[in-house]
């Protein structure tokens, strides 16, 4: 491939359906976009697939590129070219994590224009696997335990418990004193959850969920729930935590509208759900803040207390095999593309 081209898996059409979209996908070659002032050119070493990247090319996403688009929102590379902003161009020759959501490109492509801003220069020793993941999932676990620290909760109820976001919620929370209460939808994901410490864990299905869950927020005082599925679950949980508690609520994986809400707990014990969003908490902080708390999380990382789980890595070609095992197997871990 001559440098002036670049290789990208193409979605022609949003489908509703996930296998329909998935076959849609297509391998294409292009000239290589031209740079804004503030923006930077990643040559792609690795980009992960994420809940958010299956439901976009399904276009069930908040965000809708112009199509043909080239999917995936996070990866790690090279910065190779830069624009003309003075900031950009320090970035130069660095590697980087980056989460990007333009419509100029997408990581899963061998090269993909990023603002400067959507970059996070990266310490030599982490590896590019861990790299790849860096810039999404610990620093949404990251603002939700600090979140619970600043409502003073002492316990955290969460669902999804044995994904990428929920074991970096358990890892974070010990290290506050915060307890877990840790809801899994597979029953053998209990063992390994309790093989790794973490001791409050509740299988949805049992027929004891609700009365199980309802004695240990009310024990441990959980006040605050992050749910990443939505639907029924969202007023189960709401209905058993105490008075006085707020649902976070940051992702869709059961695929329907809230239900079962507890419309006298919300008038009468004070109860509320509101949305998560890791931009709109990033977009806060400071530029100090901001590397301060990704320094902290890199040191994380670099020490092996936070890894993210890779069950695969595939060449770019290999896409179609690659989401299939992702779509399979979730919480297996991570699948990589690397161009």
């Amino acid at each position: 491939m001559q440098e002036n081209t670049m290789k990208a898996i193409q979605l022609p059409a949003y489908q509703g359906n996930i296998i329909r979209a998935l076959r849609s996908l297509e391998i294409a070659t292009s000239k290589l976009p031209g740079l804004l002032d503030d923006e930077v050119m990643v040559e792609v070493s690795a980009a992960p697939a994420n809940p958010s990247d299956l439901a976009f090319i399904q276009g069930g996403y908040n965000v809708k590129k112009p199509v043909p688009a080239i999917p995936g929102f996070e990866g790690a590379g090279k910065v190779v070219f830069a624009g003309k902003d003075v900031k950009a161009l320090r970035l130069l020759g660095k590697r980087v994590s980056f989460f990007s959501q333009s419509d100029r490109g997408g990581s899963w492509a061998s090269y993909t224009p990023v603002k400067a801003t959507d970059c996070i220069e990266l310490n030599e020793q982490i590896p590019t696997e861990q790299a790849a993941c860096f810039s999404v999932n610990p620093f949404t676990a990251y603002a939700m335990v600090e979140l619970s620290k600043e409502q003073g909760s002492k316990a955290i109820i969460q669902n999804a418990a044995s994904g990428q976001v929920g074991k970096f919620i358990n890892k974070l929370a010990v290290s506050c004193g915060i307890e877990v209460i840790n809801i899994v939808r597979k029953e053998e994901q209990l063992e390994i959850l309790e093989n790794a410490g973490f001791k409050h864990a509740i299988w949805s299905q049992d027929e004891e969920f609700i009365s199980r869950l309802k004695q240990l927020a009310a024990e441990l005082d959980a006040r605050i729930a992050f749910d990443a599925a939505g639907g029924e679950q969202s007023g189960h949980l709401l209905a058993c935590m105490p008075e006085d508690s707020t649902l976070y609520l940051y992702g869709a994986l059961a695929g329907r509208t809230l239900s079962e809400i507890p419309a006298s707990d919300v008038i009468f014990k004070k109860k509320s759900i509101r949305g998560f969003n890791m931009n709109e908490w990033k977009a806060e902080l400071s530029q100090e803040e901001f590397k301060k708390i990704s320094k902290h999380l890199q040191e994380l990382v670099i020490s092996g207390e936070l890894k993210t789980d890779i069950q695969g890595e595939f060449p770019l070609e290999d896409y179609e095999k690659a989401l299939m095992q992702y779509i399979r197997s979730m919480s297996g871990g991570k699948i990589l593309l690397k161009p």
